[in-house]
């Protein structure tokens, strides 16, 4: 097997891993949004969002991601996160 094969079988499987992350991070986000309904709690956090950003691009930043990427993964991230949010608070399918 050459280095190009290997390197490829290890983005598939970093890749595999990432998809599964995502997946666990919307599955909680699903249960603090049925929280929130419960609770009254509103769904935007501002405070919240801009906290998880922060630390998302210190994280990046530490790891030599650049800013600009973090920050338009984060905001595809809580974009999505919100959405799923808005369905289970408004009771939207």
């Amino acid at each position: 097997m050459d280095k190009l094969q290997l390197w490829r079988e290890e983005l598939d499987t970093l890749d595999d891993q990432i998809i599964s992350l995502f997946s666990r991070r919307f599955a909680i986000c699903r249960e603090v949004a049925v929280y929130k309904r419960e609770t009254g709690i509103p769904m935007m956090q501002t405070g919240r969002v801009k906290e998880v950003k922060k630390r998302a691009a210190d994280k990046g930043r530490a790891r030599g991601l650049r800013d600009v990427f973090t920050t338009a993964l984060y905001d595809l991230i809580i974009d999505e996160a919100c959405e799923i949010e808005d369905e289970i608070i408004d009771g939207h399918p």
